[in-house]
């Protein structure tokens, strides 16, 4: 009998849990695969004049994104918010003369809801700086 309850309860629980898990309204982030790319590679001159601009698109509640990882070889490594939209604007420039690769890391709120579970996602940038 005692089985019996043990089971009866354990079979409920995971159903309670099917809902949570499953309910595309409840604000949260579930990593899905045709989730937006969170990978971007930009090619640049060095003569250090172009500033090479990527928009992340926009975020609820005025959240904004941040760095993690700042460009070791940048002149520019900005976040710009449009007041108007929302949408955030990276913007990179190298230095002047520098040749080679460089690396940003930013944070993206992905959570509408404030929750803490998933709130963020990591956007790489590889930047090749090229004569």
């Amino acid at each position: 009998m005692k089985k019996l309850v043990f089971l009866l309860i354990v079979s409920l629980s995971l159903i309670s849990c099917e809902d949570l898990w499953n309910n595309d309204d409840d604000g949260l982030y579930y990593p899905f695969p045709e989730e937006p790319i969170t990978l971007f590679e930009i090619n640049i001159g060095s003569s250090g004049d172009r500033v090479a601009e990527t928009s992340l698109g926009n975020f609820e509640d005025n959240r904004s994104a941040v760095f993690q990882i700042r460009g070791q070889h940048s002149r520019v490594s900005e976040l710009d918010q449009n007041p108007d939209t929302g949408e955030i604007i990276f913007r990179y420039q190298p230095r002047r003369g520098f040749v080679g690769e460089d690396y940003v890391e930013i944070i993206a709120p992905t959570d509408k809801s404030g929750n803490q579970i998933f709130e963020s996602k990591t956007l790489e940038f590889y930047i090749k700086v090229h004569d």
